[in-house]
C-alpha cells in the first residue's frame, strides 16, 4: 500500500508540472542548452548524457538517491524551475542493464527538455530518426527507437510489473497492440527475453492527463576511455 501511495505521489507532481510548463507563454522561454549544460554541471547525481536523433534532446541524466520527484522542479545543478531535469527514479540501475530503464522529462513549448520527443508523433519524422545514444561513466550505448505513441499517465512499471523479469517479454507483445490501438507509430525490430529496453516519457502537450511515451531497444554497447571521449 505505501508503495502504491508513493506511485500516486509521484503521477500528481508529474501532472502538475506538466501543467504548468504548457500554460507558459513560448516567448518568456529561453532555450537550455544540452551541450552548456553537459560542460558546466558539479552534481553527483548526474551519472550519463543522452542524446535522441533529429530532436534537441542533448541532455544529462540524473537520479536523485532519496527523492523521485526531486528533479520535476530542479535542474542538473539543483537549482528550482519549472524545466526540471532529465532523470531516472531510484528503482533502476545507473548502468543501464535493467531489462527496463524510464527516463522522464518535461514536454516545453520552447523545445528544450523533452519538448522535442513528441516530434516522433509523425509518420515520417519517425521513419527518418530511429536512434537514441547513452553515454554512461565508461559505456556508449545505442538503441534502436520502435514504437511512440500517447498514453494514458499510469505509472508503467508499477502497471505493467516491470520490476518482473517474466513480465517484460509480455509488455514487450503489449507495446505493439497498444501502438495499433492507439494509432502510434510502430517498427518491427524483433525481441528475445535478454532484450534491454528503454523507455523515453514526458508530457502529451495535447492531452495534459496523459504521456507521449517512446520506447527503444538496446542495439550496441561499447567501453569507452573517458579520457579520449570527444562530443
Amino acid at each position: 500500500m505505501k508503495k502504491i501511495s508513493y506511485f500516486i505521489i509521484f503521477l500528481v507532481i508529474l501532472a502538475v508540472s506538466c501543467l504548468k510548463l504548457t500554460e507558459l507563454n513560448p516567448k518568456l522561454l529561453p532555450l537550455i542548452d544540452g551541450e552548456q549544460e553537459r560542460l558546466t554541471y558539479k552534481n553527483k547525481d548526474v551519472y550519463a548524457q543522452i542524446k535522441v536523433a533529429g530532436t534537441n534532446i542533448n541532455y544529462p541524466i540524473v537520479q536523485h538517491p532519496s527523492d523521485d520527484s526531486y528533479y520535476l522542479r530542479h535542474d542538473v545543478n539543483q537549482s528550482e524551475t519549472i524545466y526540471g531535469a532529465i532523470f531516472t527514479e531510484k528503482m533502476n540501475r545507473k548502468d543501464f542493464k535493467d531489462l527496463v530503464t524510464i527516463v522522464y522529462g518535461h514536454s516545453t513549448n520552447d523545445g528544450s527538455m523533452f519538448g522535442s520527443l513528441e516530434r516522433f508523433a509523425d509518420s515520417a519524422f519517425f521513419q527518418k530518426n530511429k536512434s537514441i545514444e547513452i553515454d554512461s561513466k565508461d559505456e556508449t550505448i545505442t538503441y534502436d527507437i520502435f514504437s511512440a505513441y500517447s498514453y494514458t499517465d499510469d505509472h508503467l512499471f508499477q502497471t505493467f510489473d516491470l520490476g518482473n523479469l517474466l513480465a517484460v517479454p509480455n509488455y514487450f507483445e503489449t507495446i505493439k497492440q497498444i501502438s495499433e490501438n492507439l494509432t502510434g507509430n510502430y517498427r518491427d525490430i524483433g525481441y528475445t527475453p535478454t532484450d534491454r529496453l528503454l523507455i523515453l516519457s514526458t508530457c502529451d502537450t495535447k492531452d495534459n492527463g496523459r504521456r507521449f511515451i517512446v520506447h527503444a531497444k538496446e542495439t550496441n554497447r561499447i567501453k569507452v576511455n573517458q579520457d579520449t571521449r570527444t562530443h
